[in-house]
């Protein structure tokens, strides 16, 4: 069953304050909100919701290379370029590469950091971050599609 796609965006809202909340960065939920539409390229809230309803991918099939996408890795909002998705021996579990448009420091450590940009993650069939063996885990969460990618 997918969510609805302002359920979905407000979870990615309570993921993104509650990372920066631990690197001692507090926002208000409806600062949160404002700041995850601005970081999907969205003047504000309302604009996003309603790109969202649109956009949203209620399956792997909807994916695609060089779709553009918006979501989440790791606790981090991020946006990019699906360069593949391929099924893998687990039923229901697809492997998806992605380049991200900035990359994201994938350590918790405050004593250094590790950036990566190109991420290798496994989804389910409705585009949700899972484990090898298709149990719900951390990783990538594709919330929106973007459109298509000028150059793909």
């Amino acid at each position: 069953m997918q969510t609805d796609a302002t359920e979905t965006l407000k979870a990615q809202a309570k993921r993104l304050r509650k990372a920066l909340a631990a690197r001692d960065v507090n926002i208000s939920h409806t600062g949160s909100l404002e700041l995850l539409a601005q970081s999907h390229g969205y003047r504000d809230w309302n604009t996003a919701i309603a790109m969202a309803r649109r956009n949203i991918p209620t399956s792997v099939s909807d994916l695609g290379i060089g779709k553009r996408f918006a979501g989440s890795y790791l606790g981090h909002a991020v946006t990019g370029l699906i360069r593949s998705v391929t099924a893998t021996p687990t039923p229901g579990v697809f492997r998806v590469e992605v380049h991200l448009d900035e990359p994201v420091d994938v350590v918790a450590s405050k004593r250094f950091s590790g950036f990566r940009q190109r991420i290798g993650a496994r989804i389910n069939e409705h585009c949700e971050p899972v484990l090898t063996n298709g149990m719900a885990g951390p990783g990538l969460s594709i919330d929106l599609l973007l459109g298509e990618s000028p150059d793909a």
